[in-house]
């Protein structure tokens, strides 16, 4: 009677090998490759409460606060994304670079702060240092595509079965606005033109409204300096004496 092999997990080509197997303990087992425990903590790691008051070589890890969670991320490990927002901040010289790349920076502890989704943070820093990238289940699928691009990730980066997802999505959005375009021609909505007489009142309302909108802009406020300066000053020259002397004489 064939007895069911115990080692269903083993491929059938090496179930001669199982220890259940008489000959087993004659036959060299395969190496197995020692496994490299900690490597993800050495690419990222996230910050907890008992280390608030961490500190560490900020010449070789940079410390980011995104949405209030603290990640440490060596900056070796960006190297493999030189595109990325966090590998563009390595290359600022001056605060003002900084800004535009971060929401704030806290100079003295060297910490860079982002006011995005930390949720999302937590997938791409998994991505960076594990090399996965999936979609997150909480969070809509575009608004996800909008963290990656806003961290620089590219979407290709997905797994398949995630990509797909997206791209479903994407075709699903392009689909609906294509109904509701045609839809709108249906039902006759107005096509909004903009006309020459359209452009020049807008350009008219900058003119007057903004005097930094051009030369035209400064001509009219000073103009209109101008202008009140002479009304305000006959005012005041009506009123002298003399004046209403002269007038009364000449009204006689």
């Amino acid at each position: 009677i064939p007895m069911p092999s115990r080692d269903r997990g083993l491929h059938p080509r090496h179930h001669h090998l199982s220890s259940c197997g008489p000959l087993s303990q004659f036959l060299p087992r395969p190496m197995e490759p020692p496994s490299i425990k900690g490597i993800y903590y050495r690419r990222a790691r996230k910050l907890g409460a008992q280390d608030a008051s961490w500190t560490g070589d900020l010449k070789k890890e940079m410390l980011v606060n995104v949405g209030g969670k603290r990640y440490l991320l060596p900056w070796s490990t960006l190297d493999e994304f030189p595109l990325s927002r966090l590998s563009k901040l390595r290359f600022c010289r001056s605060h003002e670079e900084i800004a535009q790349l971060c929401d704030d920076y806290d100079e003295d502890n060297q910490e860079f702060f982002f006011d995005r989704s930390p949720s999302a943070f937590g997938v791409i820093a998994s991505f960076l240092a594990a090399g996965k990238l999936v979609l997150l289940q909480e969070m809509c699928v575009l608004s996800f595509q909008e963290e990656l691009t806003y961290w620089g990730i590219e979407e290709a980066n997905l797994e398949t079965c995630c990509l797909q997802t997206l791209l479903r999505k994407l075709d699903e959005v392009a689909e609906l606005r294509t109904e509701e375009t045609l839809q709108c021609r249906a039902a006759g909505c107005p096509t909004v033109h903009t006309s020459r007489w359209a452009l020049f009142m807008n350009w008219l309302q900058e003119m007057v409204e903004n005097p930094q909108s051009g030369l035209p802009g400064k001509v009219f406020a000073c103009l209109s300096i101008l202008f009140v300066a002479t009304m305000a000053v006959s005012l005041c020259v009506s009123t002298m004496p003399d004046l209403r002397a002269e007038e009364d004489k000449v009204s006689v």
